[in-house]
């Protein structure tokens, strides 16, 4: 019924109406009407209960549903009357690994492998629950054989990319992750011209179309001087809120706001293809600042800065984007924050701007920490009031992005499977010199994270 889910037509000896209202409670899931499909599943399974199949077209349903421990108990009933069916032990490892049981998750997978003839999804399931676990030579080897078994399997490629990545293999990784434009992921755009390879382009017009949230973009714009130094025009699609910053740079010829027309162009691009072009390999990554401070803009921060004193000024940013999926694995609430690093000496910035910004109305009067947001209209105003701080502690967000970009001191906060631009155990990153990763130890250690980074502030705070 979904891509990463399967269905088996007749695993057991149903009868034709159990069959018949798994065929319609497909349609249904794909019409995306989960509870009608649900409801007559339910009833099938009054009439036939123990049909491994209806149970695993339910679990399927409950899913979609987000009901995954519901899905879960039908994956089990279902094992437990059908313990052969491959589709049902993926189904169930897919649901093991939402709950982060990634071992019980991944020995699903490899006996829904080994109950089946080779079969592309079960070896890209693996290939996710593997990757999920930090274990990324084993997914790229699933991933791998997915591939092997069905070549235009874009979700496969695309995992093995960020597997690659992780594991810094940037060769095989920017080559993989270029499916991302094709599979679904990036939303297609109408873009003239021919796609460009990374050759120069005098005289000619080149656009390089937005992909992604505003961390991506800013990540990608260390590269727009090389860009610009390689041929005639460039024009580049950009978000609103990051125009007057990337301006900045001076090398885009004209910046065309995210949902505007297109022009046309001699050639296109993507920003976050950039990289493919640029950087090869991981030892020949550009880590230096590239994003000049908005001079202009320091003026209207002052009154607030000057309220620190002699205190060391540390800006926090505790959520990224809540429309993002998977926000609530990196995101930490205020009080973690606060709890961790408004001490003695220390004075809190907050930089946090959208719905969780609501979470300092709730905070008691007198807290070391002073709201930059109603100052922030976009993120020429942030990096003009990170210019003005000691230091940013946040977790993974845009602003990350944006104080490396700066040259500014910044620790980033990751979560145990953290996003593969960091790689994997390390505290340091190639992408930005001036910042500092703090890891945990195991999954959901998010104390240890806190804890770590507070005892380097104090330090920090004494020297």
């Amino acid at each position: 019924m979904t891509d990463e889910s399967e269905v088996p037509a007749s695993d057991t000896m149903a009868s034709s109406t159990s069959a018949e209202a798994v065929q319609q409670a497909a349609e249904l899931h794909k019409a995306g009407k989960f509870v009608e499909a649900e409801a007559l599943l339910y009833e099938a399974l009054e009439r036939d209960p123990g049909n491994s199949d209806l149970l695993n077209a339910r679990g399927v349903v409950f899913s979609a549903m987000e009901r995954h421990t519901d899905a879960l108990w039908c994956y089990r009933d279902a094992i437990a009357h059908n313990p052969n069916s491959p589709g049902i032990w993926t189904n169930l490892g897919n649901t093991l690994t939402h709950f982060r049981q990634l071992k019980c998750a991944i020995e699903c997978h490899k006996r829904a492998i080994a109950h089946s003839k080779p079969d592309a999804l079960f070896f890209r399931n693996l290939g996710t629950s593997l990757a999920e676990a930090g274990r990324h030579s084993e997914a790229v080897i699933a991933f791998t054989r997915a591939l092997e078994i069905e070549p235009d399997y874009h979700t496969a490629r695309l995992g093995r990319a960020g597997s690659y990545l992780n594991l810094g293999d940037y060769r095989q990784g920017w080559a993989d992750y270029e499916v991302r434009l094709v599979s679904g992921k990036i939303p297609h755009k109408k873009l003239t011209g021919q796609k460009w390879d990374g050759s120069r382009y005098d005289g000619k017009r080149l656009l390089l179309a937005v992909e992604q949230g505003f961390g991506d973009t800013i990540w990608a714009a260390r590269y727009l001087p090389r860009v610009k130094a390689l041929g005639g025009e460039l024009y580049v699609e950009c978000q609103r809120e990051l125009i007057p910053l990337i301006e900045r740079l001076g090398v885009v010829d004209r910046l065309i706001p995210h949902g505007e027309p297109l022009p046309t162009a001699d050639f296109h691009g993507h920003l976050c293809s950039l990289p493919g072009v640029f950087t090869p390999e991981l030892a020949s990554n550009p880590a230096t600042p590239y994003l000049p401070a908005p001079m202009d803009r320091v003026a209207k921060f002052r009154p607030a800065m000057e309220q620190a004193g002699e205190r060391f000024r540390v800006g926090i940013v505790w959520s990224g984007s809540i429309i993002f999926g998977r926000n609530h694995e990196r995101a930490r609430s205020l009080t973690h924050f606060l709890r961790a690093f408004a001490m003695p000496g220390v004075q809190l910035y907050s930089l946090q701007k959208g719905p969780t910004e609501e979470e300092l109305k709730g905070m008691p009067k007198g807290l070391p920490i002073v709201n930059l947001a109603p100052l922030i209209d976009d993120f020429a105003d942030t990096a003009a009031a990170i210019s003005q701080l000691d230091l940013v502690i946040m977790t993974d967000s845009a602003v990350a992005h944006l104080a490396g970009a700066l040259g500014k001191p910044v620790w980033v906060l990751l979560g145990h499977v953290a996003y593969w631009l960091w790689m994997q155990d390390r505290t340091d990153t190639p992408w930005y010199s001036s910042m500092r990763l703090f890891r945990p130890r195991a999954e959901n250690d998010w104390d240890y994270v806190f804890d770590t980074a507070a005892v380097k502030l104090m330090a920090l705070i004494k020297s």
